[in-house]
Parts: structure tokens; C-alpha cells; sequence
């Protein structure tokens, strides 16, 4: 059985990284074997205590949990840790995934153009954030509908049911949504939208806090009770969090470089962290092939 590793070199300065492949004596310094960097154990010793003589600290090596060419279905990862790769890439290029991606993206930008159009009559600042009205009301109702579209199907692709909220949460972590937060380049005075800042499963019973799907809810099942949640805050929220599903699932194939600022509607200002052991690692020729997210592990 092969296993395999990143070998992250900090210097303070700069990050080199090195992917190996580990037998159960032996370890080899790329995917692909080579003699020159080919290190067998010394006799009556494990490999990691042989390479730890011969200059290689055990703590600069990380087991990966995927590897060469594998991914998790509809989830982007970098292949580094250097945080410029953040949010990284997903393998798949087939035709499928490419269709899918294509309308998704059509969809976004018919709810930008709406949106602008709204703030073009009601000016996003704060003091009007409250302002309600039947427009305002549609974008977020076909702005959930579409994130709760990419949640389901990102769900299903992994193997895993989705039928309610309480399924959708699960992929908080994986695809780390806490962590992306976006900038609105054209309305400049806007602070950066999280999203999904404070979305996580519940723990103790407590609250999965998501402000702008509830608002959601409320005026899809009784607008005539509900209807001043329909804000311009919530519409701002919800497209930003259609924007941020689509940057966690095909990272910079979608997402907007900050050298892109003139003509980009949403801006990446951060994103995720990945430790090194959740990298993907780029396939040594073959073809990349997914792998079910281990929900539960």
C-alpha cells in the first residue's frame, strides 16, 4: 500500500513543498519513483526515523487524505499550501461539469444585472439595507433557490442525502464557506460579505445562524407575514453567497483575481486555509478521478 505525503520546507522566507509517495521501507521524493530520490529504511528501523538521519525532520512531512489525480466531487482545493493558490481548482474538466458550471454561471449573472438594477433606484448603504419591495424579494428567492440547487448536488455527488438544512450545513466545513469573504468593487464603501461567516453544525443545540436563507424561508412560505424580510441586505447576502458556491466548487476556473477589480461585480478578499494534509495533489498522467468526501470521519 502507498501512501502519500507533502514535504513542506519554511524557512520564514519561503515555502518549498515536495510531494512523496511512502511503501512500507521505502519512500520515494516525487509521485513517480526514481533512483535518486528513492531512500530505503536502514535495517531494524522505519523509514521515517531513516530519513530523520539523513536531513529530513519528521515534522515537515504531512500524509495527504487523496492521492495523485484524486478529488472530492464538485469541491475545489489548491495543490499548495501558499495562501495566492486559495481557493485552487477542481480536476474535473469533462463536458458534464462544464455544462453545469456554464449555467450556473448564467444564472448568477442574470441576478447581478437584477441587482444592479435595484441598487441603481435604492442606494446600498447602510441606512437603506432594511428597504423591502417585490424585486428585492425575487432575487433572493431565486438566489437560495440556486445555492440550495449547488448544495443539493454537490451533497448527491458525494454520496450523501439532501434534503433540508440540517443536510446542506455538512458542507460547511469541507469546502470551509466560513472562510470566504467577498468585496463589491462597484459599491466601494460596502464592507466585505461572509456569507456562510457564522454557518456551521450545530453543536449543544445551538443555532446555525445563516440570516439571509432564513429571511429566505420566511417570504417564499408567507410573504404577506414576512414580507419586510425581504431586504436589500438579504439580496446583497444571498447573490454574494450564490457568488461564494460556485468560487468553492471550480475555484480560480470562476472566482475573479484582485487584478481583475475594474470590471468584477464580486471580488475574492479572503479565502480559506487549507492544512497541508487536504491539498490536492496534480495526477502524475492519469486521469483525475473523484473520490466520495468522508462525511462523519
Amino acid at each position: 500500500m502507498t501512501d502519500y505525503y507533502v514535504r513542506v520546507i519554511d524557512d520564514g522566507r519561503s515555502i518549498k513543498e515536495e510531494f512523496w509517495a511512502f511503501g512500507e521501507d521505502v519512500a520515494h521524493q516525487d509521485i513517480i519513483p526514481s533512483q535518486l530520490g528513492t531512500h530505503h529504511a536502514d535495517p531494524g528501523e522505519d523509514i521515517m526515523s531513516t530519513l530523520q538521519k539523513r536531513g529530513f525532520p519528521p515534522e515537515q512531512f504531512h500524509k495527504l487524505l487523496l492521492g495523485p489525480g484524486k478529488y472530492f466531487p464538485r469541491m475545489a482545493r489548491p495543490s499548495s499550501t501558499r495562501p495566492e493558490c486559495s481557493p485552487g481548482r477542481n480536476p474535473d474538466q469533462s463536458a458534464a461539469a462544464r455544462n453545469i458550471r456554464m449555467t450556473s454561471t448564467g444564472q448568477l449573472h442574470a441576478l447581478i444585472q437584477e441587482l444592479q438594477q435595484i441598487c441603481r433606484v435604492v442606494h446600498p448603504i447602510g441606512h437603506n439595507f432594511s428597504a423591502y419591495g417585490h424585486e428585492i424579494r425575487n432575487i433572493i428567492v431565486i438566489a437560495c433557490t440556486e445555492v440550495e440547487a449547488q448544495w443539493k448536488n454537490i451533497l448527491m455527488a458525494n454520496g450523501q442525502k439532501a434534503d433540508d438544512r440540517t443536510d446542506y450545513v455538512k458542507l460547511s466545513l469541507p469546502m470551509k464557506l466560513r472562510k470566504y469573504r467577498v468585496g463589491l468593487p462597484w459599491y466601494p464603501w460596502l464592507d466585505p460579505i461572509a456569507p456562510f461567516e457564522n454557518w456551521s453544525p450545530p453543536r449543544c443545540g445551538e443555532k446555525q445562524r445563516l440570516p439571509w436563507y432564513d429571511a429566505y424561508n420566511a417570504v417564499k412560505h408567507d410573504r404577506e407575514k414576512n414580507f419586510a424580510e425581504a431586504k436589500l441586505i438579504h439580496a446583497l447576502e444571498s447573490v454574494t453567497g450564490c457568488f461564494v458556491m460556485l468560487c468553492a466548487q471550480y475555484g480560480w476556473d470562476f472566482a475573479r483575481r484582485p487584478e481583475a477589480e475594474a470590471d468584477a461585480f464580486f471580488l475574492l478578499i479572503d479565502t480559506p486555509k487549507w492544512k497541508p494534509s487536504e491539498i490536492y495533489i496534480p495526477p502524475s498522467g492519469e486521469t483525475p478521478q473523484a473520490q466520495p468526501y468522508p462525511f462523519g470521519l
